[in-house]
């Protein structure tokens, strides 16, 4: 199952690393000329820059099974970044009707170009380097440069004022994906041939997903502070037009894949939702020690194929 799994844990690792499909350079668009478009851009390029530690989950789910991914991490100034959290798998057999729960501690880290993941399974470590979310869509995330946020803007089709009290403004933002099907995620240092093919066949059915797909983010904005409370983005329209693609360009033929594969492409495809938030701490801090992977799982050996089990389960999901 490498066609699929490798893909599967690209997605995953750049959900869990901060929302990078939302940021970054390009081709200016004509951002949304309407009093709330204007209100947007006035609280958007207001907000100052924030090193503070954040929260993320994010809620993947289909007919059988549910994941829950919570984790705090940190973005530096540097574009380096760490992230401690659980990842929480529940699965219920279509056969038995048995239900299993297994909960696992993660880190990740990342430097430069390269990201590594940290997953605890039955009591001991393992991990794998992933290509890293790329430094400037990092920096696009936590910049307070004038010319990188007028940069992010180009990303917005529209925007409404959902809601406007005292203490919270709510802003409906529709994403457009041709503009960020446009974009250059792609990350190819220090991999083989094989990793790099996969990674272009990835990319390809990303950049067709996106194409054909815009999607909606919720940011509100704490008045008092002038900071963002919170960030919500449902992935699932992306994500389900990701696998319809690989399913369409497997009936046509260009590509090859097994009948496993095809069963998980189906599920995520027509059945699964994907949904992310993001939010600050309360008091803008942790214990920077709970960030820092332990030393038992630094050395411990690569493993490409921890998830492998649960992409099995997955495929057999009942329809």
């Amino acid at each position: 199952m490498n066609f699929i799994s490798k893909k599967f844990k690209k997605v995953l690792v750049a959900a869990v690393a901060g929302s990078a499909l939302l940021f970054g350079g390009g081709d200016a668009l004509a951002f949304p000329n309407t009093a709330d478009g204007w209100d947007f851009r006035d609280t958007y390029l207001s907000i100052p820059y924030n090193n503070n530690v954040f929260h993320q989950s994010i809620v993947f789910f289909g007919t059988s099974f549910h994941v829950d991914i919570t984790s705090y991490g940190q973005i530096m100034r540097d574009a380096s970044m760490r992230q401690s959290g659980n990842i929480n798998w529940e699965y219920t057999s279509p056969t038995t009707n048995v239900t299993t729960n297994i909960n696992m501690p993660f880190y990740v880290e990342q430097t430069g170009e390269e990201m590594t993941l940290y997953v605890q399974r039955n009591g001991r470590w393992n991990k794998f380097a992933m290509p890293g979310v790329p430094v400037g869509i990092a920096n696009a995330l936590k910049s307070a440069d004038l010319n990188t946020l007028t940069d992010n803007l180009n990303a917005i089709k529209d925007v409404e004022v959902f809601r406007d009290t005292d203490t919270v403004k709510i802003y409906n933002i529709t994403l457009d994906g041709q503009y960020l099907a446009n974009k250059n995620y792609r990350t190819f240092s220090g991999l083989s041939a094989d990793e790099i093919a996969t990674q272009q066949r990835f990319y390809k059915h990303l950049n067709a997903a996106l194409n054909m797909t815009d999607f909606t983010c919720t940011w509100t904005v704490n008045k008092k502070t002038n900071v963002t409370a919170s960030v919500v983005v449902d992935l699932t329209p992306v994500m389900r037009a990701y696998a319809q693609d690989v399913l369409d360009d497997s009936a046509a033929g260009t590509i090859q894949i097994s009948d496993e594969e095809r069963m998980l492409m189906e599920t995520i495809g027509y059945y699964s939702e994907f949904h992310y938030s993001f939010s600050y701490t309360r008091d803008g801090s942790v214990d920077s020690r709970s960030l820092t992977p332990p030393s038992a799982a630094r050395r411990a050996q690569t493993n490409n194929n921890i998830f492998e089990d649960f992409f099995k389960q997955m495929a057999n999901s009942e329809r």
